[in-house]
């Protein structure tokens, strides 16, 4: 089974998210392997594809272009993205206007996708959600030039939802809730 990557250009780790093992790739790049393939193989392969799509819909211009590639049948895949120099946002960083304009403008197109589609992006990521008291969001981070981009491109839900992926449901399930209102207080 050939892999539409080339294994020997993958470099160190970087890091993992709530869903991601992150390493380099090249010289200017990422590739980014999602657990949740491992666990549902298709189904959650199509649900990164659906999901860049909407995000592309909803958040164009603020989504890092994504190549998605797949393999073995569509059972599996990893996401090539250009490598960033960024930091997560900041609740101080609120008080730079062009930083509080893109942000506000996010917000609001993250209303818009909830009444259109009654579905919620990923904000927050794996960092953001389990702190107490939120002082930055991860899923949504500054680059050097003050501009807000959203590296991961995660809908709050799985359809269809298979048996083995309920724990998976239980933990969006409380994210969902959990990031709404951390945004609120966030935007206080």
């Amino acid at each position: 089974m050939k892999k539409p990557y080339d294994k020997n250009k993958i470099g160190k780790f970087i890091g993992w998210g709530g869903e991601h093992l992150v390493y380099e790739y090249e010289k200017d790049k990422v590739i980014k392997f999602s657990l949740h393939v491992c666990l549902s193989g298709k189904s959650a392969v199509d649900k990164i594809r659906r999901d860049y799509h909407d995000g592309l819909k909803y958040f164009s211009g603020y989504i890092l272009p994504t190549d998605i590639l797949t393999w073995s049948d569509g059972k599996k895949c990893a996401e090539i993205q250009k490598k960033i120099e960024c930091r997560f946002l900041r609740r101080n960083d609120l008080q730079n206007p062009l930083i509080n304009e893109q942000f506000f403008d996010i917000m609001q197109r993250h209303q818009i996708m909830e009444n259109e589609t009654n579905e919620v992006f990923d904000l927050l990521g794996r960092e953001g959600l389990f702190k107490f008291k939120l002082n930055f969001i991860s899923n949504i981070l500054v680059t050097s030039g003050n501009k807000l981009i959203l590296i991961d491109f995660t809908i709050l839900n799985l359809h269809p939802l298979k048996l083995r992926e309920w724990p998976l449901w239980l933990i969006i399930t409380w994210a969902k809730h959990r990031q709404k209102k951390l945004l609120s207080d966030f935007i206080k």
